[in-house]
C-alpha cells in the first residue's frame, strides 16, 4: 500500500435523474446527475456515475509507475452535495461538491497496514472536465464482440459496464468505464483486466469499431476490439 497515494484526489461513479435548471451555474437536466462525469486532480483522472443516492467510480493515476488505479463507492447526502464512502485500498472518503458543480473538495484516510495508530489523513480536490451536460444515452444496452457479451449503461457523458466471456475457461469477466466525446460518437476509457480502449460508434448506432491496449503504459500492444448491439 502506498501511504502517499491520494495527495491530489480521486473519486466515484453512477447517476440517474430528475428535471432541473440551476440559475447562475451550468445547465443541468437533473439534480441527480450533478456528480456524473470525468474529474481531474493533480494525480488522478476520476470517472463518476451516480444512481440516485448511490455512487460508484474508478480512478486512474497520471503516472501508473508510481500510483495505483482503483475503485470507489458510497452514498450521497439528502441534498446530493456530499459524497461519503470508501476507496479500494481501504480508506474512507468524504467529498463536497462546489456550488457551481464544477469541482469538489474533501478529505480521506488511508488505513495503513501494520499501523495500529490513527490512519493517515489527506486532503483532496478535483475539477470537472468539460461542462455539465446530458447526452442521449446511445451506448446503453447489450453488445456482442467475437468473444464477450458487454452491458453498458450511459448516463450523460459517462459510461459504466461489465463484460462476460463466452468461454470462461479461456477468459475472465471484468468491468469497463469511460467517457463519451462531445458528439456522442467516441467512448474512451479503461477496462479491467487493465488497459485502455477507444470505441467509435457507427452512423446507424448499431455497432462500434475500436482498439485496446493490454496495459496502461505507452508500450502496451494495440489490439482491435469491435462489437455489435444486440436488439
Amino acid at each position: 500500500m502506498r501511504s502517499y497515494l491520494f495527495t491530489g484526489g480521486m473519486v466515484i461513479l453512477i447517476l440517474i435523474s430528475m428535471n432541473f435548471v440551476l440559475a447562475e451555474t451550468p445547465q443541468v437536466s437533473s439534480p441527480d446527475n450533478w456528480w456524473n462525469g470525468s474529474w481531474m486532480s493533480d494525480d488522478y483522472t476520476v470517472l463518476i456515475l451516480q444512481n440516485d443516492a448511490n455512487i460508484a467510480g474508478s480512478y486512474d493515476p497520471e503516472d501508473i509507475s508510481v500510483l495505483d488505479p482503483g475503485l470507489l463507492k458510497g452514498t450521497l447526502s439528502k441534498d446530493k452535495k456530499t459524497f461519503s464512502g470508501i476507496w479500494s485500498e481501504s480508506g474512507a472518503i468524504t467529498y463536497i461538491l462546489s456550488d457551481d458543480l464544477m469541482s469538489f473538495s474533501g478529505a480521506g484516510t488511508v488505513n495503513q497496514e501494520g499501523n495500529i495508530g490513527d490512519p493517515f489523513t489527506y486532503l483532496s480536490n478535483a475539477t470537472r472536465e468539460g461542462e455539465v451536460k446530458d447526452l442521449n444515452n446511445t451506448w446503453t444496452g447489450t453488445w456482442k464482440s467475437a468473444s464477450n457479451i458487454y452491458t453498458f449503461t450511459q448516463n450523460g457523458s459517462v459510461v459504466f459496464g461489465s463484460y462476460s466471456p463466452f468461454h470462461s475457461e479461456v477468459d475472465e469477466p471484468g468491468h469497463i468505464d469511460g467517457v463519451i466525446s462531445e458528439d456522442g460518437k467516441k467512448f474512451t476509457g479503461s477496462w479491467v483486466e487493465t488497459g485502455n480502449f477507444t470505441f467509435v460508434l457507427s452512423e446507424d448506432k448499431k455497432s462500434y469499431t475500436g482498439t485496446y491496449t493490454t496495459s496502461f503504459s505507452d508500450s502496451g500492444s494495440l489490439e482491435f476490439w469491435n462489437g455489435t448491439k444486440m436488439e
